[in-house]
């Protein structure tokens, strides 16, 4: 895990959200919320070698964690998108559990 990937730059994110810090707020709370279900969804395409979905998947987290600030993190989620979408299984069997446990730990910092 990168810390880099754990930094959230609010302002960023609020302005994503047109300076409305409570839509920001929200976004944020839904991400948290949300994020088991998107795990459970990228491990079950994982294990299917379901390499279409996977790249959706990816791409839905990259999209709100950039909304959120979190760019680094978004970054990650990109290459795990695009990894999916040129079937790149050698770099998602690589940096898969690294992924999810830097998505389990960035939310984990949003919540605490």
């Amino acid at each position: 895990m990168n810390e880099q990937e754990f930094v959230i730059d609010r302002e960023s994110g609020i302005n994503f959200c047109g300076g409305m810090e409570e839509l920001y707020e929200e976004i944020v709370q839904d991400f948290a919320s949300d994020v088991e279900n998107r795990i459970a969804n990228l491990e079950k395409f994982y294990k299917e070698a379901d390499w279409k979905n996977y790249a959706i998947e990816a791409h839905a987290v990259k999209t709100t964690a950039k909304t959120i600030g979190a760019e680094n993190f978004s970054e990650h989620s990109r290459l795990h998108e695009f990894a999916g979408k040129e079937e790149n299984v050698s770099y998602i069997n690589e940096d898969f559990e690294n992924y999810i446990a830097t998505l389990k730990e960035l939310v984990r910092r949003l919540t605490t």
